[in-house]
């Protein structure tokens, strides 16, 4: 079974935007995403993220964001905006050192986060959870 097959199903139109300022690391996850069958928007940092939330038109439903990001606004920053004015929004934070991990489930509502290096399929399998946790608190 490929990655999108074991994407199929509600999630597969879900709009992913993925922040990270390691241009290399951005495109390859952004990359297996579209594989798998969602639409992906990419940001270089939280400003550009920012920006990308604050429009009404684009239904994000889940960031997938670095922890540590050039700019005003890093991966929690990101994570307490998103979480006070687009609460519909899951977030998924990635980083490298273990401090900055555990800061990061914290902030997230549903732990745990994801620690770079990180796998392009632990990344799917966070996203069909929240994504299904999420149907289920509409219903």
């Amino acid at each position: 079974m490929t990655p999108a097959d074991e994407s199929a199903g509600a999630d597969r139109a879900a709009i992913i935007l993925v922040v990270d300022d390691e241009v290399l690391v951005r495109m390859v996850i952004a990359e297996y995403l579209r594989h798998c069958g969602y639409r992906v928007i990419e940001a270089a940092n939280g400003e550009e993220a920012l920006l990308v939330l604050q429009q009404s038109d684009i239904a994000v439903e889940i960031v997938l964001s670095a922890v540590q990001t050039p700019g005003a606004t890093n991966g929690f920053g990101l994570s307490q905006w998103t979480r006070q004015h687009r609460p519909d929004v899951d977030v998924i934070l990635v980083g490298s050192a273990q401090q900055a991990a555990n800061t990061a489930a914290d902030l997230c509502e549903i732990g745990p986060a994801l620690k770079k290096p990180y796998e392009a399929q632990l990344v799917v399998d966070r996203i069909r959870q929240l994504l299904a946790e999420r149907s289920r608190r509409q219903k």
